[in-house]
């Protein structure tokens, strides 16, 4: 019984996850095609990647924007400025708010800004061309079955779950997560572990940004907007605690599934899709709410 509960309280996202497309498949036979999973990989795959601040949605327009102009003349090249510039927007915010003692609300909303107004500038309308050899890599079919998103969450998977787990690195990010002038008195060079976070996080949020310009086939200064509340979400649905330290990198990945899927059935029973902003306002909210309840009733047994 004991094993069962340990279980149960590893793996509550991904039971929730099956019972989700269990019932969809009966609500909807249109659930139960090879082709609906697949969209369901593609619209994934970018709330996978993208980060956890507040620029995160930002660096991914910016991304999208950057790749719509750069990538028809030399894709090798523009990745590479792509990645180097979410590396930069990574180390500055990172240094404001470990250097500087910047709030890193503060700094991820200015820059979030920031970055707005530059991706306007860069593509004031909808528009660019994404090359077909790219798009054809990044959105890659075996039939129906979308195969390269598919790998991609499974590799961004397996890369989390053992930076997390298994380096240094990973530990020294919870250490910090969980208690910052803790894991300084034990040695760990806390704004050097800040900063990382923040580059990691811009870094694979401009990887999703090339992907999202590969699904809509051109740069968009708001292509990412949504994908910031969905980061939010998935990371608080996936079992990150809202006072940080505490967090499993493959149940981001299971409430990612879930939040892409909702967006499909929403579609299947003829709901508005206005209605999944809602559903995704309360998804947070209770989240969140039920984190806080729990944290509160594990302090108060600890006094």
């Amino acid at each position: 019984m004991e094993h069962l509960k340990t279980v149960l309280k590893k793996q509550y996202i991904f039971i929730i996850l099956l019972i989700f497309w269990a019932i969809s498949m009966l609500i909807s036979p249109f659930f139960r095609t090879v082709s609906t999973f697949s969209e369901i990989f593609i619209v994934a795959v970018p709330i996978v990647l993208i980060g956890f601040d507040l620029s995160v949605g930002s660096v991914a327009s910016l991304s999208a924007c950057l790749a719509s102009v750069l990538l028809q003349h030399n894709q090798f090249l523009a990745i590479i400025i792509i990645l180097t510039v979410g590396v930069v927007i990574g180390l500055i915010n990172g240094i404001g708010v470990a250097k500087f003692k910047i709030n890193p609300f503060i700094m991820t909303l200015g820059m979030m800004f920031i970055i707005d107004g530059v991706s306007s500038i860069i593509r004031p309308s909808p528009g660019g061309i994404i090359p077909d050899s790219l798009k054809n890599i990044l959105l890659y079919r075996i039939g129906d079955f979308a195969l390269t998103p598919f790998l991609i969450i499974i590799v961004t998977g397996l890369f989390g779950t053992y930076l997390l787990k298994k380096r240094a690195l990973g530990r020294q990010i919870y250490a910090v997560g969980g208690d910052p002038k803790s894991a300084k008195m034990s040695g760990i060079n806390v704004d050097k572990i800040k900063i990382i976070i923040f580059v990691l996080s811009s870094v694979f949020s401009a990887i999703a940004g090339i992907f999202i310009a590969c699904r809509i086939s051109s740069g968009n200064a708001s292509a990412g907007a949504s994908y910031l509340f969905d980061s939010f979400i998935v990371v608080f649905m996936g079992g990150t605690l809202v006072s940080g330290g505490v967090g499993e990198f493959s149940g981001t990945i299971a409430a990612a599934l879930i939040i892409a899927s909702l967006v499909n059935i929403i579609q299947f029973i003829n709901i508005s899709s206005w209605y999944h902003y809602i559903i995704k306002g309360v998804i947070l909210v209770m989240v969140s709410g039920i984190q806080i309840y729990f944290l509160n009733k594990r302090r108060k047994l600890n006094e």
